[in-house]
Order: structure tokens, then C-alpha cells, then sequence
């Protein structure tokens, strides 16, 4: 967790809030909630919140006076963009002002700029791209709290509103989920499926040295890691007699169990470590300019080191300037939001994780995961144990939709900025006007692939996940059958039968989905083979390849 709370450190650009008033008070009030976002609304979407947030992160620095000058000192204070506690604060603040700068320098040097064959694709466009990118991220982050929310927040003094701030976002709350936004999340979810966690337990009925064994299971189960749950490690347990349990029927709350699963399912995706690749990735489209001036300037002339510099960077300071505050406003930028979109994997993977872990805890043979506990649906406990599955079941489906419907956001943000690019390209090589690879359409087609990459693990691990109402029913229809000659178990019977109903309403009307899409691993095959087909399409016909139009 280290290195994660480090780089959301550095990361500290996303810390921004949207206009309010300046005559909130600097104390804290001690009625106000310890979560912000303790709504139960799903879909929230300010339009003029947006506008707002997303013209004050484009006008920055400058907006700063006239905010002062207009007595909205509190706004500045709660955004971070005045004053700066830190460099991350000034350096987020400031940076939109470079791309100002550098525009007048490529306007007033054209011509030394031409000389130096850099283009406004590489000084201009890029750099803006990347800068709407991650600032129209922010403005949705904002945009996306209910009215409740956003003027409680507005309304906030300074250090409240950067409480909230980092529990709204993906990097440091969503991605590790402290214990508290985890319990909030739930609550909400359970009054959203109307299911109450409080009041269902988890029952084991202890009546052999086996059934101590699994109730055992039960009550370490915390202690164990997702992997050693899954049987991928083993998990030693303590010996039975340091415990002793009495015999008969055994509980533990539903709630314990789902938290304790999320938990596990934490921290595991916590070590999905992408920062790396992500970190490459934003690489491209701010290195790639200057190395492809280099690689061609170095096959004219190899004996002269300093001519294949001046042709990577330019030759005059002005040119130098715009060139490299150019790469690092991309790489700032993209390396954001490439970090944001990683996010979707993340999400769909935990809740992959946890679904499968609940429909494992129904799973017919209790050595097939034998640190993971298993519910024992016959008998007297049968009812309840199927209860509290199904509700645990239920409530993760609904559990983080608001950070869902972010996550899904700040993709099509992405995808619409690449596809966009992209058709620039295509258009320009179907008319003609395009004909030649260059730096520019390299960048690109990188980018569109990235996020292609990044789209098609979101549609997979939403995929597996819906798979797991399947597996879930199969289980229930398995306990069915081994129950159907117990006659004692009609109790438990009906509400088996009840649950596989309900499975089946649920994955028609409920199923875990992208943008309103059931995702499914034939849609994710053919978002490979679209995107693939057109690089090669474009590729093909810069390279002069035989492609017919």
C-alpha cells in the first residue's frame, strides 16, 4: 500500500471541487457526515456543475485574481488552486497556463518551428487533448454527486472539503476502499436492494469433529487471503482444541462475511499493480515526436550527436521550451487519465472476485476450497444460510454504482478523445490528404489501442461476473437435489426454489453491466477485431500494402 499512497500523493492533481461561496466558516461542524457521498442515488449528473468545474480547471491560473478579486477565496482554498500547501498543488494549479504560453510561442516562432519540422499535431492539439481529457474527468467527478452532496461539500470550510475530497476519488478511496466508504457503500446497496444485512446470519450447525472443522473455517476466514481462500496457498489453521465450541447451531453475521470478502477482493486488486504500464503508455504520445526527428535525423547524419539533439528539440530556446513543456504537459495528462481508466479493470475484477467468492461459499464439496467457507443448505440452518447468500449476492451487484457510473465516464472520455484522433486518420488517408506514417499517427494508433486494451479487460471481467448468476443457480438446483430426499427440508426447498426465481429476475433486470451494456466475451472479441482491423487498415495504406478502399 506503500507505493500506492505515494503515487496518489503525486497524483494530487484530481483534488479539486467546484464553485461554491466564501462565507462558509474555517470550523468544522461536528454534525456533518464522516462520508460525503452517503446518498442512495445512482444516477446524478449536473450539467451546469460541469460547465463550471470544467471552465475553472481550463482557466487556471488565471481565473485565480478575478475569483480573489470576486471574494471566492473559500473555492480557491477548497480546490487547492490557492493557496498552494504543496508543490502538487502549484504544479496542477499552474500547468494549463504552459500550454497558454506555448501556443503564443508556436504563433510568434511559426516560422522557427517549421525550420525544425515540429508541427502543432506535437506543440498544440496533443497537449490540449490530454488537458480536456483529464479536466473533463475532474468536472464529471463533481458533476456526478446528487444536490444534497455537492452543497454540503460547496459549503464546506478548506480541510472538510479535502477530507471529502479524497474520499470521492478513484485513486485513494475507491482503488484501496477504506473501512469506512467499504460500510457506507454497503449500507447504501443494502437500502437500494432492500435487503437488510443487519439481520441475517450466516448459520453452522456443529455436530461432528467435520462440522467443527468447517465452522472452524468460518471464523478464521478473515485471517486469509483471497488467494488462500481460492486454494491457491495453504492456509494453516490453529488446532481445534485451542477453541472450544459448543455443539449446535453457530452464526455470524452476514455483513462480517460480505465486508470480509470485499476486503480480501481489496487487496488482492491492490497488488493488480498497471501503474508501470500505464506509466509506459503515457510515454508515447509525448516521446514519440522527438524520437521519430531523432531516428530520421540520425539516418541522414550518424557522426553528430548534437544535430540528431537539435533535430529531436529544435534548435532555438523558444522551440526547446515549447518542445519539452509540451512532452511533459502529454505524459502529466495521459498518465492520469490512463490511471483513471485502469480503474474500470480494477472495479469489474473485484466485483468479479467477490461474486465469485459468494457463489463458491454454495459450492457442493467442501474440499474443493478448503479454506474458504461453505454454507450448509440442508437442515435447520438451510433457510437462513440461503437467505444470507442470496442478500450478499444481491447487495454487491448495486454496491459502488456511483463509482461505476464514474469509472464508465472517464473511459468513453478516453475512447471518445482516441476515436476522435482515429478519424482524423482514417479520413485523411481514405480522401488521400494523408499518405505517409508519421509521429502523429503513431501516437494515435497507440492510443486507440491502449484504450481498446483497457475496454476489453472491463468487458471480460464483467463477463465472468455475470456468469457467476449461472453458477450460482446450479449450485442452489445441486443442493436442491441432494435435499429432495429429506423430507424434513420442504422449509428450505421453497426457498431454494424462490431464490433461483429471483436469480433469474436479477440477471435479466440487474446484471452487472458497462454503460448499460451487458458485457459478454463475444462483445469484447469483436471490439479487438474492429480496432484491429483498422490499424492495419490504416497501417496498410500508409505503407502502400494492397488493401482494397
Amino acid at each position: 500500500m506503500e507505493k500506492y499512497e505515494g503515487v496518489m500523493r503525486m497524483l494530487h492533481g484530481d483534488l479539486h471541487d467546484p464553485i461554491g461561496t466564501s462565507s462558509e466558516s474555517e470550523s468544522i461542524d461536528p454534525n456533518q457526515p464522516d462520508i460525503l457521498m452517503d446518498q442512495t442515488s445512482q444516477d446524478c449528473f449536473d450539467k451546469e456543475v460541469f460547465r463550471d468545474q470544467l471552465l475553472l480547471h481550463l482557466t487556471s491560473p488565471f481565473c485565480i485574481p478575478f475569483l480573489l478579486a470576486a471574494g471566492k477565496s473559500t473555492l480557491l482554498a477548497n480546490t487547492s488552486l490557492w493557496p498552494w500547501e504543496n508543490l502538487s498543488d502549484f504544479t496542477w494549479s499552474v500547468v494549463p497556463a504552459f500550454w497558454y504560453v506555448n501556443l503564443l510561442l508556436f504563433v510568434l516562432y511559426n516560422q522557427d518551428f517549421a525550420e525544425a519540422n515540429i508541427y502543432g499535431s506535437e506543440i498544440v492539439f496533443l497537449p490540449l487533448g490530454a488537458i480536456l481529457v483529464h479536466r473533463s474527468m475532474i468536472a464529471l467527478k463533481y458533476s456526478g454527486l446528487s444536490q444534497v452532496e455537492y452543497q454540503r461539500w460547496r459549503m464546506a470550510p478548506p480541510s472538510l472539503a479535502h477530507r471529502w475530497s479524497k474520499q470521492i476519488q478513484l485513486l485513494s478511496s475507491w482503488l484501496p476502499l477504506p473501512d469506512n466508504v467499504l460500510e457506507m457503500e454497503v449500507q447504501k446497496a443494502c437500502r437500494i436492494q432492500g435487503a437488510n444485512l443487519l439481520e441475517l446470519r450466516f448459520q453452522h450447525d456443529v455436530r461432528c469433529v467435520n462440522s467443527l472443522r468447517a465452522w472452524k473455517v468460518w471464523q478464521q476466514m478473515s485471517e486469509c487471503s483471497t488467494e488462500q481462500l481460492h486454494g491457491e496457498l495453504p492456509c494453516q489453521h490453529g488446532a481445534m482444541e485451542d477453541q472450544r465450541v459448543t455443539q449446535g447451531v453457530q452464526e455470524l453475521s452476514a455483513t462480517e462475511v460480505l465486508l470480509t470478502l470485499w476486503r480480501m477482493a481489496i487487496d488482492h486488486v491492490v497488488r493488480f499493480n498497471r501503474v508501470r504500464l500505464v506509466g509506459f503508455w503515457a510515454l508515447l504520445p509525448s516521446c514519440v515526436p522527438m524520437i521519430w526527428r531523432a531516428v530520421a535525423s540520425s539516418a541522414e547524419d550518424t557522426s553528430r550527436p548534437d544535430l540528431i539533439l537539435q533535430a529531436a528539440f529544435g534548435r532555438s530556446p523558444p522551440v526547446i521550451y515549447a518542445v519539452v513543456t509540451s512532452a511533459l504537459i502529454c505524459y502529466m495528462h495521459v498518465f492520469l487519465a490512463g490511471l483513471f481508466a485502469v480503474m474500470g479493470i480494477v472495479h469489474y475484477k473485484r466485483m468479479m472476485m467477490v461474486l465469485q467468492s459468494i457463489c463458491r461459499l454454495t459450492r457442493p464439496l467442501f474440499c474443493v476450497f478448503p479454506n474458504l467457507p461453505q454454507a450448509q443448505l440442508s437442515g435447520r440452518v438451510g433457510v437462513e444460510n440461503m437467505r444470507a447468500v442470496l442478500a450478499c449476492f444481491e447487495v454487491t451487484l448495486r454496491l459502488g454504482g456511483r463509482y461505476q457510473n464514474r469509472v464508465e465516464a472517464y473511459i468513453a472520455t478516453l475512447a471518445s478523445a482516441a476515436t476522435l484522433g482515429m478519424s482524423f486518420i482514417v479520413v485523411g488517408v481514405v480522401i488521400g490528404v494523408h499518405n505517409q506514417m508519421n509521429s502523429f499517427t503513431v501516437v494515435i494508433l497507440s492510443l486507440n489501442l491502449g484504450v481498446t486494451a483497457i475496454m476489453f479487460q472491463m468487458i471480460w471481467y464483467g463477463s465472468k461476473a455475470n456468469e457467476n448468476f449461472g453458477l450460482l443457480a446450479n449450485n442452489i438446483c445441486r443442493a436442491r437435489w441432494r435435499n429432495s430426499v429429506q423430507k424434513e427440508d420442504e422449509d428450505c426447498e421453497q426457498v431454494m426454489s424462490l431464490a433461483m426465481e429471483r436469480l433469474a429476475i436479477l440477471c435479466e433486470t440487474e446484471p452487472v453491466n458497462i454503460a448499460g451494456t451487458v458485457p459478454t466475451c463475444d462483445l469484447g472479441y469483436s471490439l479487438l477485431s474492429v480496432a484491429g482491423t483498422i490499424v492495419a487498415f490504416v497501417i496498410g495504406k500508409l505503407y502502400n500494402w494492397d488493401i482494397p478502399a
